[in-house]
């Protein structure tokens, strides 16, 4: 999968360059770090200058000043929109902080480095998984061109690395290895703990999955899921004693609403001509909403079709997509971050649909003349 892991690699720097290409030289301009929250201030008392925004930013800036101060010692997070929510989703920064060596001065570059290197892990785990399925390895590069992918590498944000360990996850899985894919998921969820959904797909699948004693199963579903939420649990435990609570940490519950409330919404004001993408993409953002939407559909029906992995973890994932609300959907580059999980895990279970997982298949014996 080197090759392939290479391809994608190069098309996450060519989705970045476009991006400065876009925004002008800088190295903290994808960061978009607002004036709003005034973290501009609290980098500049620790010498650090940032390129700024008027207004609120984008959320690629909590990344940036989490990288700073990955431990938490230095109490940055204090000054976040919701401290806590965003303390709580550490390991994107400190990928940043450990491929600049730590150096403050590097940080931005290293954080910048870390959407291109996860898009080659994701296209390469991909790839993997595909090939298990008979498909061909390059089909793999399809994780590159996710939406939300292009906007995690292209603002900085924590999908392109989330969604290439859920997926690396899953290929260890397919693998034989749940105790490897339950740290793949943990990293998962240490990037975005929603992230955790694919881990909770692959244990009910080995539960459910025939051949083996129940007790077996039981096992590796535990190996597969428990590391996650051990991981999550106690880094949760540590911000709670290092993060003042903030009432706004409450407003990450909106993200979520009832059942395909957010998308009679949103599709309402499509239909109307009222949407308006946050980002320059014109006609094409009413276009990848309504496709995530119907990738969401095919995950659930090819989820209760079918029990392969993928088919899990599409039904799992496209239900997710279903109740994100109308505030989440109703801006472009959020409802595509948000919806990154769903697209993957639905498009993989409609991929693989009529394939057989060959990498799942036990070894036959052969006895020696």
């Amino acid at each position: 999968m080197l090759a392939v892991a290479a391809s994608g690699l190069v098309l996450g720097c060519v989705l970045l360059g476009l991006q400065f290409a876009r925004l002008g030289p800088g190295p903290t301009a994808p960061f978009f770090v607002g004036t709003s929250w005034h973290l501009d201030e609290d980098l500049a008392a620790r010498g650090i200058r940032v390129k700024l925004n008027r207004g609120n930013g984008y959320d690629g800036q909590w990344f940036l000043g989490l990288a700073y101060d990955p431990l938490l010692r230095e109490h940055l997070p204090a000054g976040f929109d919701m401290p806590r929510y965003r303390a709580g989703r550490p390991l994107q920064a400190v990928a940043g902080w450990l491929l600049a060596g730590g150096r403050r001065d590097a940080i931005p570059l290293g954080l910048l480095a870390v959407g291109p290197l996860a898009a080659g892990l994701g296209c390469a785990a991909t790839g993997r998984l595909l090939a298990g399925h008979g498909r061909s390895r390059w089909w793999g590069l399809g994780f590159a061109l996710i939406p939300g992918v292009v906007v995690g590498v292209t603002f900085a944000t924590a999908e392109p690395l989330g969604l290439a360990l859920a997926v690396l996850g899953l290929s260890l899985v397919l693998d034989g290895r749940p105790l490897a894919a339950g740290l793949g998921f943990a990293g998962a969820g240490l990037t975005k703990e929603s992230y955790l959904v694919f881990a909770a797909a692959a244990a009910l699948w080995l539960v459910l999955r025939p051949g083996r004693t129940f007790r077996v199963r039981v096992a590796e579903a535990a190996a597969v899921l428990g590391p996650g939420v051990l991981a999550l649990g106690l880094w949760w435990a540590y911000v709670a004693r290092m993060v003042a609570a903030s009432a706004a940490d409450a407003n990450a519950a909106g993200a979520l609403g009832l059942p395909l409330a957010g998308w009679a919404h949103v599709l309402g004001q499509v239909a109307a001509g009222d949407y308006v993408a946050d980002a320059p993409v014109g006609p094409l953002g009413p276009v990848l909403l309504v496709g995530s939407l119907a990738l969401a559909v095919a995950g659930i029906v090819a989820g209760l079709r079918r029990s392969s992995l993928a088919a899990r973890a599409g039904l799992l994932l496209g239900l997710y997509g279903l109740v994100l609300s109308a505030e989440l959907l109703g801006r472009f580059l959020s409802s595509m971050r948000a919806l990154a999980p769903t697209v993957l895990a639905t498009a993989l279970a409609v991929a693989v649909a009529s394939g057989a997982p060959i990498l799942a298949r036990q070894p036959v014996e052969v006895a020696e003349p």
